[in-house]
C-alpha cells in the first residue's frame, strides 16, 4: 500500500485540476484512474475542504487472505477457503489529513472505506447514502450464482456540480463531527457486508433523484448503481436488476434476463472497454466486439433523454423517469446468423406482470397468458391477440417498470410464448382483419405450463416471418436506411428502460410520469350520464325514423342519457360526409329533435373512403390517401384493401398536412350545417393499411399512423370518442375498447372487460369507455337478460358507460335492473367528476386494480374481477354466468356496504360467498376510523358497559389504530 499512497500522492498537482483522460478520453468531475503493479488505483477528491486532497482506491492481489471467522456469518470450510484465497482486497488510504482539538492528526471520516465485502461478490463500499445493502439471499439468478474475481475498474461518475457540493457539504459535517468527538470512523465500525445481508442495518436515507452513477468492473460483470437501482451484465449477456427495499432495509432481485449475443462475442476481451462521463449525465458502454454493444444511461439525467428520443423525433419516450436505466441495445445483423437484436427477461422473477395493451383475451396478471411473439402495433383482432391500444409498458408486483420504444423499427413482443426460439417452433398463424378473423380462437392462449416463462423485445429486420403471417408482414419503410444492404447487414436496436420502484404503484406512477396529459376531462355529461348507439340494435340499417323512436323510447322512461351516436350506415358512400338522403330525409330536424331530448349527436366516422366516393374523386389525385407498392391481388387496385365492411376502401394520408386539414375542415362543415356535436373516431389501427403501404412523408413504424389519425384528427373534437391510440394521452377525448362479443368469457366477452379496463389506466388511458353493455350482438349472437343485467352493473361504476340493445326488449325486469344499476351510479357520479379532473393531472387511473389500495398485499395481485374507484369504493360485480354469490376481498381498512351500510367490515378480509342476486350489485366504501370508533363507544354507553368519559379515550385510541377486540 506504499507503493499506492506514493502513487496517489504523485497524482496531486495533475489531479487539483480535475481534468484527466480515462481510456483515451477526457474526464471532468475529478474521477481518474492509473495503472499500477498492484492493480488499477482510482483517484478521486477527498470530501475535505482542501482542493487537493484525494482518495486512492487500489486493489491488491493477494495471492492468499483470510476473512476473519471463516466466511460470511462466522461458519467456515474448505468450500469457502479457496474462494477467500483467490479474493482480491480493496483498501483505501487518503493524501490529506485533518487536525483534532488537541493536535492529533487524523485522516478524514469521508475518506474511510469499508475493505470488507461478501467472499463470492466483492465490492467497495463508500460512505455515503447513495450505496445500500445487498441481500444476496433473495436472488436466484445465474449472476448470483456466479462469483467473480475482482477486476480492473472502479469509478464513481461526479455528475453534477450540486451532487459535489452535497458531498462535500456531508463530509465537511461528519468531519465537523468528528473533530468534535477527538475520533475518526474507522472501518471496523462500519456494518460489515454480512449483517447488511441479515437484513440488521437500518433503512438509509434515500435520495429522490440521486445525481450519481456508479459503474464497477468485477472481472466477467459490470455493476452500475443508480440511486436504489443496481444492473449487472455479465461477459454473457445475462442481467439483473436489483433495488434496495426500504421496507426489509436490504438490497433484493427485482427482474433478470439475457441479451442475445453474436456467436462468440461473449469471449470478446473488448468487455466493457469503456466509462464516458457527461456533464449531466453518464452512459456506461459495454462492448462485447464491434457487433454487440451496450449503452446503459442513469433514468433521469439529461443524457438520457437525448440518447432515448423516438425515432420519429417526438417526445423522448423515457421523459421524467427515475429509479433506473435506459439501455439502448445493438447488434450487427448478419443474415442467416443473427436476424434481430433481443433481450428476454424472465417473468416469474418480477412477480405478477401488467400491462402492455389490449388483447382479445385478456389475461389479469398476464402471466397466465400465452401471448405468441409476434409484431407491436394496434390490431383489430391481430395474429397473436394483440388488439386496438398496444403500448410497450408493463409493472409488475415487485416494483419492476419495464418499458420500450414503441417506435422501435419492426418492433416484435412475446411474453410467456407456448414454446421458446425466434423463428421455429411457434404456432403457425395466418391473420386478415376485421370479420376475417372472428372464427379464430381467442388469443392469448391460456399458459398451462408450457410457456417459455420470457418477456420477449425483439428488433427484426421485418415483419416477414413464416410463423405468423397478417397484413404488413412484407412492408419496409420508405427510408434508405431500410434497403437492404449487399452483404445483408445492418445495424439493429432494441431500446429498453429497466427501473426498479418500492412497489408497483409507484411503478405505474413513474410509467404514467413519462405520458403528456391532458388539459380537461370529457364533457362532464359524458362521465355521469349514459351513452346510447344505435348500432348493436340497428347494426348498418339505421334510418331516421329508427334513431328517432329510440330516442323517443330513452325519454319516456325518463333514463338518463348523454349522447345519441349513429353509427355505420348514415353516410351515402364511405368516406362521403353527406347523409343519405332516402334513409335520413331530414338530417338537420332529427338533429334538433336529439337536442330538445336532451341529446348530444354524434357521428360514426373512419378514415376510409370507396372508390366511387365523392371523397376518392377529390383527394385520390391530389395524393390524400395511402398508396402503395403492392401489385394488384384478388382483384384491388393499388392502395385498396380489405376490411370490415365489404367494400374495398383506400385510407387517409395522415402523415400529409394538406390530407389532415382536408379531412377535418369536411367535417366541421358536416357538423356546422347539421349541428352535429362530435365524432365516433372508428378504425385507425395500421393493420388496415394496404400491403407494402406508402405515405406523404416516410414514417418508421406503422404505430406512427395510430398517432396521427388520434393527434392530428380526432383531437380536433371536443365531444367524442377513439378506440386506439400511441402516445396520445393528452388527447381528451374517450377511449373505447375494441368491440366486445356477447358472451360471458374472457376472450373477448364480460369477463375480459375490467381486466382491460384496468389496463387501460394503467397504460395512461383514464377515459376509458367499456363499448356497449350486452356485446355488439354480431350475427345475431344477442345477450340473454342475465348476461345484459350483469354486463349493466360491471358497467355501472366505471368511467363512461353506453348502452344500445335496450333492456325493454327483453322485460320489464331487465328495465328496471338496469334502471337499477343507473341509479347506484348516481351515488357516485361525484365522486368519478373529482376523479377525472384529478387525472389531467398525474394520469392516475380512475378505476383501479385492487393492489392500487394497498400494494403490499399479495392477495390483491390475482384479483380480475374487481376493482377500485379511486381510492375510497370497491366494486364486485357478478361476471359468471348462473352465479348468485361470489367472494369479496377487502383491503386493508374500514368497508361498509355502499348502499345498506349498517354493517361495516375491518380489512384485509375475504368476504366468503356473499349473497349476490341478479338485483345485486357489490358495491362497498371506504369508512373513516374515527366513526367505525365513534359507533362503538357509542354501542358500549347504550349498552351500560362504559362510562362516556371512557368512550372519549376508547375513539381516541381506535382512531390512532388500536384494536377494538384487544380493547
Amino acid at each position: 500500500m506504499a507503493a499506492a499512497a506514493a502513487s496517489a500522492q504523485s497524482w496531486t498537482s495533475t489531479a487539483a485540476t480535475c481534468r484527466a483522460h480515462v481510456y483515451g478520453r477526457e474526464c471532468s468531475g475529478g474521477v481518474f484512474f492509473n495503472k499500477t503493479k498492484l492493480g488499477t488505483i482510482c483517484v478521486k477528491p477527498s470530501s475535505s475542504s482542501s482542493s487537493s486532497s484525494f482518495q486512492v482506491i487500489s486493489e491488491s492481489r493477494a495471492r492468499s487472505l483470510e476473512l476473519g471467522g471463516g466466511g460470511r456469518k462466522g461458519g467456515g470450510g474448505a468450500g469457502r477457503g479457496h474462494r477467500r484465497a483467490s479474493s482480491a482486497v480493496s483498501t483505501t488510504t487518503t493524501a490529506s489529513a485533518s487536525s483534532t482539538a488537541d493536535g492529533r492528526r487524523t485522516k478524514s471520516a469521508a475518506a474511510e472505506v469499508d475493505l470488507e465485502g461478501p467472499p463470492d461478490r466483492p465490492w467497495i463500499r463508500h460512505v455515503d447514502h447513495h450505496h445500500h445493502p445487498v441481500d444476496d439471499s433473495q436472488s436466484s439468478s445465474p449472476l448470483a450464482m456466479e462469483s467473480p474475481p475482482v477486476s480492473a475498474v472502479v469509478a464513481d461518475l461526479l455528475l453534477s456540480a450540486t451532487a459535489a457540493e452535497r458531498v462535500r457539504a456531508d463530509s465537511q459535517s461528519e468531519a465537523r463531527d468528528s473533530s468534535s468527538s477527538s475520533s475518526s470512523i474507522s472501518s471496523s465500525s462500519l456494518p460489515s457486508s454480512s449483517s447488511s445481508s441479515s437484513g440488521t442495518v437500518g433503512t438509509p436515507t434515500m435520495d429522490t433523484k440521486p445525481s450519481i452513477l456508479k459503474a464497477v468492473l468485477y472481472g466477467d460483470f459490470l455493476e452500475v448503481q443508480h440511486g436504489s437501482a443496481t444492473l449487472r451484465v455479465d461477459k454473457r449477456g445475462r442481467l439483473e436488476l436489483r433495488q434496495f427495499r426500504r421496507k426489509t432495509g436490504k438490497e433484493e432481485l427485482v427482474v433478470h434476463g439475457q441479451l442475445k449475443l453474436p456467436p462468440h462475442s461473449s469471449s470478446s476481451p473488448e468487455f466493457c472497454k469503456m466509462v464516458v462521463p457527461e456533464d449531466e449525465g453518464g452512459i456506461v458502454v459495454v462492448k462485447w466486439s464491434e457487433d454487440a454493444v451496450l449503452r446503459v444511461v442513469p433514468a433521469g439525467s439529461r443524457k438520457m433523454a437525448k440518447v432515448a428520443q423516438s425515432e420519429n423525433g417526438s417526445r423522448a419516450w423515457t421523459e421524467n423517469l427515475e429509479e433506473g436505466f435506459v439501455l439502448d441495445f445493438t447488434v450487427r445483423r448478419c443474415k442467416g446468423v443473427l436476424e434481430m437484436a433481443e433481450v428476454t427477461l424472465d417473468i416469474r422473477s418480477a412477480g405478477h406482470w401488467f400491462g402492455g395493451g389490449h388483447f382479445m383475451k385478456q389475461h389479469w396478471p398476464l402471466n397466465r397468458g400465452a401471448f405468441e411473439v409476434g409484431p407491436f402495433f394496434p390490431f383489430d383482432n391481430g395474429p397473436n391477440g394483440l388488439n386496438t391500444l398496444a403500448t410497450p409498458q408493463w409493472v409488475t408486483s415487485k416494483g419492476l417498470l419495464v418499458l420500450a420504444d414503441a417506435d422501435i423499427p419492426f418492433l416484435h413482443v412475446g411474453m410467456n410464448a407456448p414454446r421458446p426460439g425466434p423463428y421455429d417452433g411457434w404456432i403457425q398463424r395466418s391473420w386478415g382483419v376485421g370479420v376475417q378473423n372472428l372464427s379464430k380462437e381467442y388469443l392469448p392462449l391460456t399458459c398451462r405450463g408450457n410457456g417459455d416463462g420470457m418477456l420477449r423485445l425483439q428488433a427484426r429486420h421485418s415483419y416477414k416471418c413464416h410463423r405468423m403471417n397478417h397484413p404488413l408482414h412484407d412492408w419496409i419503410p420508405n427510408l434508405s436506411e431500410f434497403h437492404e444492404s449487399s452483404d445483408g447487414t445492418r445495424k439493429l436496436t432494441v431500446r429498453f428502460a429497466l427501473c426498479a420502484h418500492q412497489n408497483v404503484r409507484d411503478a405505474t406512477m413513474a410509467a404514467l410520469g413519462t405520458l403528456k396529459k391532458p388539459p380537461n376531462p370529457p364533457p362532464k355529461e359524458l362521465v355521469t350520464k349514459p351513452i346510447w348507439t344505435t348500432w348493436a340494435r340497428y347494426h348498418a340499417k339505421v334510418t331516421q325514423a329508427k334513431v328517432e323512436q329510440f330516442a323517443n323510447e330513452i325519454a319516456s322512461r325518463q333514463l338518463q342519457r348523454s349522447v345519441m351516436e349513429i353509427d355505420d350506415k348514415w353516410q351515402t358512400k364511405y368516406g362521403d360526409f353527406v347523409f343519405d338522403p332516402v334513409k335520413f330525409p331530414n338530417p338537420k330536424a332529427m338533429v334538433e329533435l336529439l337536442h330538445a331530448l336532451g341529446f348530444k349527436v354524434t357521428l360514426w366516422i373512419m378514415p376510409f373512403a370507396e372508390e366511387s366516393s365523392l371523397a376518392y374523386k377529390e383527394g385520390g389525385p391530389k395524393g390524400y390517401f395511402i398508396s402503395s407498392d403492392a401489385p394488384p391481388t384478388r382483384g384491388l387496385k393499388p392502395g385498396f384493401f380489405r376490411w370490415w365492411q365489404p367494400t374495398p376502401a383506400v385510407a387517409l394520408d395522415v402523415t400529409n398536412p394538406d390530407a389532415v386539414k382536408w379531412f377535418v375542415t369536411r367535417l366541421k362543415k358536416l357538423q356546422e350545417e347539421n349541428l352535429i356535436d362530435g365524432f365516433k373516431f372508428d378504425a385507425g389501427e395500421p393493420c388496415f393499411l394496404p400491403r407494402r403501404f406508402r405515405t406523404h412523408t416516410p414514417i418508421i413504424s406503422p404505430i406512427e399512423y395510430t398517432r396521427l389519425w388520434v393527434q392530428e384528427v380526432a383531437s380536433n373534437f371536443e365531444v367524442g370518442e377513439v378506440r386506439t391510440g400511441h402516445r396520445t394521452t393528452s388527447v381528451p377525448l374517450l377511449t373505447r375498447m375494441g368491440d366486445r362479443f356477447s358472451h360471458w368469457g374472457s376472450g373477448n366477452g364480460l369477463r375480459s372487460v375490467i381486466p382491460t379496463l384496468l389496463t387501460s389506466g394503467l397504460l395512461g388511458y383514464p377515459f376509458c369507455l367499456p363499448d356497449m353493455i350486452g356485446g355488439n350482438a354480431y350475427f345475431g349472437s344477442k345477450p340473454d337478460m342475465e348476461l345484459l343485467v350483469r354486463w349493466a352493473q360491471a358497467n355501472a361504476l366505471m368511467p363512461a358507460m353506453q348502452f344500445s340493445i335496450p333492456p325493454w326488449d327483453f322485460s320489464a325486469e331487465a328495465e328496471k335492473l338496469c334502471h337499477s344499476a343507473l341509479q347506484v351510479r348516481r351515488l357516485i357520479q361525484n365522486h368519478l367528476l373529482m376523479l377525472a379532473d384529478d387525472a389531467c393531472r398525474a394520469l392516475a387511473p380512475i378505476c383501479r386494480p385492487m393492489w392500487w389500495l394497498d400494494p403490499e398485499d399479495d392477495e390483491t395481485f390475482p384479483i380480475g374481477d374487481q376493482f377500485a374507484i379511486g381510492d375510497d369504493v370497491i366494486v364486485a360485480p357478478v361476471v359468471v354466468k348462473g352465479q348468485k354469490r361470489r367472494d369479496v376481498y377487502l383491503t386493508r381498512g374500514f368497508w361498509c356496504d355502499l348502499v345498506n351500510p349498517q354493517e361495516v367490515y375491518e380489512g384485509p378480509r375475504w368476504l366468503r360467498n356473499l349473497e349476490a342476486p341478479l338485483n345485486k350489485l357489490p358495491v362497498f366504501k371506504r369508512v373513516d376510523p374515527s366513526a367505525v370508533a365513534s359507533h362503538i363507544a357509542s354501542q358500549l354507553i347504550q349498552s351500560g358497559h362504559i362510562a362516556s368519559t371512557v368512550a372519549s379515550q376508547l375513539v381516541a385510541k381506535l382512531i390512532q389504530g388500536a384494536d377494538p377486540v384487544s380493547l
